[in-house]
């Protein structure tokens, strides 16, 4: 009975570490899931400013065209006060120079858009791509570390 004791004893001693040692593989499957985790959150924030890259594009296209359309009315508007002039019609001549002014105004706000844009659309890239080489750099602290 004492032998029994002793033994169920020591096989106690020699499996509580056994079994302690068993939850240390998963500690280590912890840090590989919250670096999987880790990945795909950094792969949909790049995917987000890619988007918002596009989104950029987009609004920078439209206001160049803006842009255009604004420059045309206002030669336009310079071609006909030029002619209301020659003709000696000078109530004419300042109408059409109200709208050429007026739409000075509209092509110096769509430079500023463009501008504004531009500027929108150099720091979204700019934001990508550290992250990117952020994310590059992880991998390869990772890989050497193993």
């Amino acid at each position: 009975m004492k032998t029994k004791l002793i033994a169920t004893a020591l096989v106690t001693a020699f499996a509580l570490p056994v079994f302690a040692q068993t939850g240390a593989p998963a500690a280590v499957a912890a840090p590989v899931a919250s670096a999987a985790q880790q990945v795909k959150k950094d792969t949909k924030e790049i995917r987000q400013e890619t988007k918002d890259i596009r989104a950029d594009k987009v609004d920078l296209a439209k206001d160049r065209k803006e842009l255009a359309v604004d420059r045309k009315e206002r030669a336009i508007d310079q071609h006909r006060e030029d002619a209301a002039v020659k003709r000696g019609d000078m109530a004419a001549a300042q109408k059409q120079e109200a709208k050429r002014e007026a739409e000075q105004k509209e092509v110096k706000a769509d430079k500023r858009d463009i501008a504004h844009d531009k500027a929108d659309l150099h720091h979204d890239r700019m934001e990508r791509r550290h992250e990117r080489r952020e994310r590059h750099e992880h991998r390869h602290e990772a890989a050497e570390q193993k």
